[in-house]
């Protein structure tokens, strides 16, 4: 799906991770943890006993993370276009989109 966007400016893709995962790709307490399991729970489509599995975690541990997430990052996980956003900045993330944290546009 990211070849679709490989035309778009660096900056363009950067900005929209920082806006989408900003919070997770700080140094903070269990950031990088947070990060991994919204990663995994996308690439089990939603699933928590599937996600919760690939992960070795109880689904009650992945239900704690799920609902930390959607307070962190201010979303439903559970709607469709919230998804198809954080599946994309991962996606940009994982390509090696830099996240600039000095950065403060608004796009």
């Amino acid at each position: 799906m990211t070849s679709l966007f490989d035309t778009l400016p660096t900056s363009v893709r950067s900005t929209f991770v920082r806006q989408k995962l900003g919070v997770l790709l700080e140094n903070g307490p269990y950031s990088r943890e947070l990060l991994c399991t919204l990663q995994v729970y996308l690439d089990s489509n939603g699933q928590v006993r599937e996600a919760a599995k690939r992960l070795y975690v109880h689904r009650n541990t992945l239900a704690y993370r799920l609902e930390r997430l959607q307070d962190l990052l201010g979303c439903d996980l559970k709607e469709l276009d919230t998804i198809i956003d954080l599946r994309l900045a991962l996606d940009f993330y994982r390509d090696g989109v830099e996240y600039e944290e000095g950065s403060e546009e608004d796009a």
